[in-house]
């Protein structure tokens, strides 16, 4: 618990639903929170100096980075930076609709807000929580992925151009892991099924056949919150909250797996690469690297 005590941390898209759970648990380990959200997020910054804790919220767009840029030039004005940024704000699924029948307009604002949002938010903070790190203070990012990250669950309805948008938090994850690698700046995602927020019990109570669809799989967000924080100080890569996700996850892998598998191991003349990841190591023309660099 007072890992967290006295640290900053910023939550995006914080005012309701998880992100909200997520700043009450932070703010439970005794961190500052900083609420991000385009809307008023001032009932639960109430909750959480109603508790004693400590918050604040800053009107911000994820979906625009100079916004993201200024948030974090806040942050480190008034709190000397950083310490975990959760990577929350997302922007809700289109119930039924395929790539076929998807609202492009919706599909687009999905994006800007599911996909550029985890991006800028990591861009913008991303000196800050190394500077963190350097001092010996907790430094994490904590993306606010999905089952829908694992692959198509086959227990939900067609949402494509939200799962599209999760399946691209598992790879902002893992590309963080690797840009982040050594700096002491832990990454990991959060991956729940479908959690209880004011939404989702909104959506339950006004139609019996989604509340048949979803109550089995349903989480309260103080369990997936607390999760969430236990996995990210563990170091956990991926936090998974529901059991439901197991088995098609488990089948996904199983999947992808089997089509790796039909590379070879080896290519004509012996190995493709002598497996060290090192750069200097791959079949290229490097000159094409810094050509490229010298162009931008």
């Amino acid at each position: 618990m007072p890992k967290f005590q006295g640290a900053t941390v910023v939550v995006t898209g914080g005012g309701i639903g998880l992100g909200r759970a997520l700043a009450l648990e932070a703010a439970r380990r005794g961190a500052r929170v900083v609420i991000a959200d385009p809307n008023d997020a001032s009932e639960t910054v109430e909750i959480i100096t109603a508790a004693g804790g400590q918050a604040s919220w800053v009107a911000c767009d994820v979906s625009d980075y100079p916004s993201m840029a200024d948030l974090a030039a806040h942050v480190r004005d008034k709190f000397g930076g950083v310490n975990v940024l959760v990577n929350n704000a997302g922007s809700g699924a289109e119930p039924g609709a395929t790539l076929e029948t998807s609202n492009p307009e919706m599909a687009a604002h999905l994006f800007r807000v599911n996909v550029l949002g985890v991006f800028n938010g990591i861009r913008a903070f991303f000196s800050d929580l190394k500077a963190a790190a350097a001092k010996g203070g907790p430094a994490f990012i904590l993306n606010v992925g999905s089952e829908h990250s694992f692959g198509v669950p086959p227990h939900v309805m067609p949402i494509s151009a939200y799962t599209v948008s999760k399946y691209a938090t598992l790879g902002f994850t893992d590309v963080a892991r690797r840009d982040l690698a050594g700096s002491g700046v832990g990454v990991t995602m959060l991956a729940p099924g479908w959690v209880l927020t004011e939404l989702v019990q909104s959506l339950i109570a006004a139609d019996a056949g989604l509340r048949a669809a979803i109550e089995p799989y349903a989480q309260r967000g103080e369990y997936v919150a607390r999760a969430a924080f236990d996995g990210m100080l563990a170091g956990h890569y991926i936090v998974a909250t529901n059991p439901a996700s197991r088995e098609f996850a488990m089948q996904h892998a199983r999947d992808v797996m089997a089509e790796v598998q039909r590379l070879p191991l080896t290519a004509k003349g012996g190995q493709a690469n002598d497996g060290t990841g090192d750069p200097a190591a791959c079949p290229v023309d490097h000159s094409l690297f810094s050509a490229a660099t010298t162009r931008r």
